[in-house]
């Protein structure tokens, strides 16, 4: 998700040629992740609950995939920290500090809150005149508010920054701060997936719900302490994580512990995602930035702003798409096992994504320029 306040035209243009390609491809990664993550989270219920038996395989496949979804937003979270802090604490001693941020803060958050307008009007048109979507209309708020919690909370962190880049230009050692509550927040994790975690049910102020957003919130202060100093050998470490995440997704596979399985990749509690996000993140940003393929770069410039909107729309029209990949799944698996529905679900999930940033490149992004928002 795009955190740049709203430049002039030719500041705009300097920036797109000034950015990371490689932290634009990742982001792409991890919107890839959260498609795919939101497709399997039915089946992989079904299999850790015991009501559907794939077999070794597609259980590992599942394990690995539900490690996606909390991958994708921390990686969100960790890239608006690298750029974020690190800006907001190099002027916390400016005299116009606070009347600066503040004019940054809202040119950063009504992005949002006009994409989640426009997306809003679309439902509420499409629930009147095309299909009915039993979740959206003018009297509920469930699809607006908890629907789109993830968003609310980005905005939220978003809102804190000035007041993040304060205490961290005035903390004598900001990154050892980070760290104790890093290994704080993930022990509390540790005891919700593997101990406590809970009914299926969760109200919005429920202390483990609440723990997500804790989660996300470390993830913007470690992507600050990771522009201030990146890992030692990032590749390796990133390498070393993933294989530790695959042996102990493979083990619960392998031996049937479909609670470990679960646990693994709780919600946003996992720390086998976050870690792999963080490294990923480290990868992305110590390689120089001219390094990738030009027409990839490109596209992965031009593909990034939507991000944003595709969450927006992927939740709040869940009850469109999903059924349909479901069905899709359906099919694919009654005639090629599971193997054919884990396929049809990655199918469904790319165009899905494909699709919806393409539509939103095309429709809200020129509306957000015309409106001097991005």
């Amino acid at each position: 998700m795009s955190t740049e306040p709203a430049p002039s035209t030719s500041t705009r243009t300097r920036r797109r040629s000034a950015r990371n390609p490689r932290i634009e491809v990742l982001r792409l990664i991890a919107i890839a992740g959260i498609a795919v993550f939101h497709t399997f989270q039915v089946p992989f219920a079904a299999a850790t609950g015991g009501s559907w038996a794939p077999g070794a395989p597609a259980l590992l496949v599942l394990g690995c995939v539900s490690l996606l979804g909390a991958y994708g937003n921390h990686v969100f979270f960790l890239i608006s920290g690298y750029f974020l802090v690190p800006r907001a604490a190099g002027h916390a001693h400016d005299d116009a500090y606070w009347r600066d941020q503040a004019l940054a803060t809202v040119r950063r958050a009504v992005p949002i809150l006009v994409t989640v307008a426009l997306y809003a009007i679309v439902a509420l048109a499409v629930d009147a005149w095309v299909l009915p979507i039993e979740s959206v209309g003018i009297d509920r708020f469930g699809w607006i508010v908890s629907g789109l919690q993830f968003i609310w909370v980005y905005l939220a962190v978003v809102v804190a920054t000035p007041v993040i880049g304060w205490v961290w230009a005035h903390v004598s050692r900001p990154r050892a701060a980070v760290a104790v509550v890093v290994v704080a927040v993930f022990a509390v994790n540790a005891y919700i997936a593997f101990v406590s975690p809970g009914g299926d049910e969760r109200g919005l102020l429920e202390w483990r719900k609440l723990m997500s957003a804790a989660s996300y919130l470390v993830a913007f202060l470690v992507g600050g302490a990771l522009a201030q100093r990146s890992l030692p050998r990032p590749g390796a470490l990133l390498a070393l994580t993933g294989v530790l995440a695959l042996a102990a997704e493979a083990a619960a596979a392998l031996t049937g512990s479909l609670a470990l399985l679960d646990a693994l990749s709780f919600k946003s509690t996992s720390l086998l995602s976050f870690v792999l996000a963080v490294c990923s993140l480290a990868v992305a940003a110590g390689r120089p930035a001219g390094g990738a393929h030009p027409r990839a770069a490109r596209l992965a410039c031009e593909l990034t702003p939507s991000i944003l909107g595709f969450y927006v729309a992927q939740s709040m029209f869940s009850q469109v798409w999903l059924p349909a990949a479901e069905g899709l799944m359906s099919a694919a698996g009654a005639s090629a096992g599971a193997a054919g529905s884990l396929g049809a679900g990655f199918a469904a999930s790319m165009a899905l994504l494909f699709a919806v940033l393409v539509a939103d490149r095309l429709v809200r992004v020129p509306i957000l320029r015309a409106l001097r928002l991005a």
